[in-house]
């Protein structure tokens, strides 16, 4: 995610909250299931049974039900999403965030579940994951789709951040953070009367990350490049979904990762938060991405 996002977020990080309300609208979800994962805990799901289900793989501080919760009542053909290490009711262990062990997690659950092949969808973070995952692991991937994310993440911008970020990281001990996604969507709220329905429960999910966790996350991607790889994805049906005005990852980076990867591509004219702000568009995009992976 772009540097500049990361900074405006991170304003917030020391500013209080307001009291949650009691009402509560929770978004209609599939059933959740919980499994045991070895080695990596207890995790909560979501499943829906299908021949090649969609892997989702969510973004940074946020969990697949955020993420994903337009798309999943209306996904084809089955579904799986288990929110990654760190990041809501995910895999628990006591090293830090790496985008190689995200990808295994999910290896590991789609081996708990019995299932060998899926279409893997990537939004933001959920991008390099389903990269890494697809470049190990390609006789698991029936096809990839990846939306508003890069092979790199390294403008000037995110380049300046990641020494801030390394320098901030014993703060986050102290819970200061906690908030940055909040602010974040917050704008979304005022934008989009749907979110704001849904906000308490959205605030809910979004309190599940550790601000530790998300400074791991944002160092892992900056560390994270891809370019040396894009050859071994040549046989991997593949379509990219440009977020044409992302004010987190530069639609030109987004363009230039579709180039190298020979995807295909889809272009919508909104914002990294579109899953929320625009979710009709969003469902649409993503419905169509998956059926052009899959013929």
């Amino acid at each position: 995610m772009g540097a500049q996002a990361d900074l405006r977020r991170g304003l917030g990080f020391m500013r209080p909250l307001g009291r949650v309300g009691p009402s509560v609208i929770e978004p209609g979800l599939p059933p959740a299931r919980v499994i045991d994962l070895p080695g990596r805990g207890r995790v909560t799901v979501r499943v829906v049974d299908g021949d090649t289900p969609t892997l989702l793989l969510h973004g940074w501080t946020l969990t697949a039900d955020v993420n994903f919760c337009h798309l999943m009542p209306r996904l084809p053909g089955g579904l799986v999403a288990m929110d990654h290490h760190g990041h809501g009711r995910g895999p628990t262990r006591a090293e830090r965030f790496t985008i190689e062990g995200a990808a295994d997690d999910q290896i590991a659950l789609l081996d708990a579940l019995g299932i060998d092949k899926a279409i893997v969808l990537g939004y933001s973070l959920g991008g390099p994951v389903g990269l890494d995952l697809a470049r190990r692991y390609p006789d698991r991937v029936a096809g990839l789709v990846l939306q508003a994310t890069a092979l790199r993440f390294d403008s000037w911008m995110d380049k300046l951040t990641k020494p801030l970020l390394r320098a901030v990281r014993p703060l986050t001990a102290l819970g200061l953070g906690r908030t940055a996604s909040l602010r974040f969507f917050g704008d979304t709220r005022k934008r989009s009367t749907e979110t704001k329905l849904l906000w308490q429960w959205l605030r809910r999910e979004l309190m599940l990350c550790h601000p530790r966790t998300m400074v791991d996350v944002m160092l892992a991607e900056y560390d994270f490049d891809f370019r040396p790889h894009t050859a071994s994805l040549k046989d991997v049906p593949t379509v990219v979904m440009v977020t044409a005005k992302d004010s987190a990852v530069p639609p030109r980076d987004q363009r230039a990762m579709a180039d190298a990867l020979g995807a295909e591509v889809i272009t919508i004219e909104e914002d990294h938060d579109v899953f929320l702000a625009a979710p009709e568009t969003y469902v649409a995009a993503s419905l169509e991405a998956i059926a052009r992976v899959t013929t």
